[in-house]
């Protein structure tokens, strides 16, 4: 017997255990669900209970969970819905099942918090009871707690980087400029002529194997030397720092949606020329504001990444995971 089909009949019996009635009557009306089956992960089991059970411990969750807060669930609390609630708890069944914790694990990660602040288990119980927690409540987020942050310590916190120039694009994309403030921008162009070519496509389809050859490696500027039609070829396409008063209207279009050290598309007038353009950096005298805000900038784009790295693992590990909800098909 395949282990899939296997898999199919034990959740068949315990779905009929867990719908059994609780009276024994043939009318529908008199019958008590004692649970009900939610979700299954590999062999592991959600049911309505645990929703409910997430429900109650959402606020100590929101204090212990490395991968609760600043999610969409987090906001929403305990007024999540089931379907919310379940899908993280998917989520969480296959982080404890590839990084599973031990009870003796756990204990001493407590014991090591106790450690750290200075207090015995019986304060400890008591601070818990006092938010309306019980031990146990705590010891089963610790030990899914641990799990995840062993995940980020393995898989996640290598992959989140935030350069300086991640932060100068937030900075200059989504802060608006202050009064007064002249922005310059470090910039390489690429320019086909049309007037040297015989058509219009001619002179796109070489501006086509330009941009092809940066796409493939190949380094702008020496592709600047071999394409470019401008006087500045010979410097690699270098334009030097213009301000915005000094560009045309189409480059200042385009810096609009590049960040610093992108390659733009094609763009142009096929009459023309076509130009294929590199935001080498920026630069204001807006300086002691960006100062100001770096670090705060670096927190938000870490926070974001850390969250886009977490989800790019929780979809491979979907993919290679038995996962079924309750009243769908099977997803495996």
């Amino acid at each position: 017997m395949s282990p899939f089909r296997t898999i199919k009949s034990v959740l068949a019996f315990v779905g009929f255990i867990l719908f059994a009635s609780a009276a024994n009557t043939a009318s529908a009306a008199n019958r008590i669900v004692l649970d009900r089956l939610e979700a299954s992960v590999n062999s592991a089991l959600i049911l309505r209970s645990d929703i409910e059970h997430f429900r109650k411990t959402e606020h100590l969750r929101a204090q212990l969970d490395p991968l609760y807060l600043g999610t969409a669930l987090a906001k929403k609390g305990n007024k999540a819905t089931n379907q919310e609630i379940t899908d993280f708890l998917i989520n969480e069944k296959l982080i404890k099942q590839l990084y599973p914790v031990s009870e003796l694990e756990t204990e001493q990660e407590i014991n090591t918090i106790q450690t750290n602040n200075h207090i015995d288990r019986t304060t400890l119980k008591q601070a818990l009871a006092q938010q309306g927690f019980s031990f146990e409540n705590y010891f089963e987020l610790i030990q899914s707690s641990t799990s995840k942050r062993t995940l980020i310590d393995r898989d996640i916190r290598a992959k989140v980087t935030v350069t300086d120039n991640d932060i100068k694009n937030y900075f200059y994309n989504h802060y608006p400029k202050q009064p007064g403030a002249n922005r310059s921008y470090k910039l390489k162009m690429i320019v086909i002529s049309a007037n040297n070519y015989k058509t219009p496509s001619a002179a796109k389809g070489v501006a086509v194997r330009a941009i092809k050859a940066i796409r493939e490696g190949d380094s702008f500027e020496e592709v600047a030397k071999r394409f470019s039609d401008d006087a500045s070829a010979s410097t690699g396409g270098d334009l030097g720092t213009l301000t915005e008063d000094q560009m045309s209207p189409a480059i200042r279009a385009q810096l609009k949606n590049m960040k610093i050290g992108q390659v733009s598309e094609i763009f142009g007038n096929p009459s023309l020329a076509y130009y294929i353009l590199k935001l080498e950096d920026v630069s204001s005298n807006e300086s002691s504001q960006f100062e100001k805000m770096k670090e705060e900038i670096r927190s938000q784009l870490m926070a974001t990444e850390f969250q886009h790295q977490i989800e790019l693992w929780i979809d491979r590990q979907r993919q290679n995971a038995f996962i079924h909800r309750a009243g769908e098909p099977s997803i495996h």
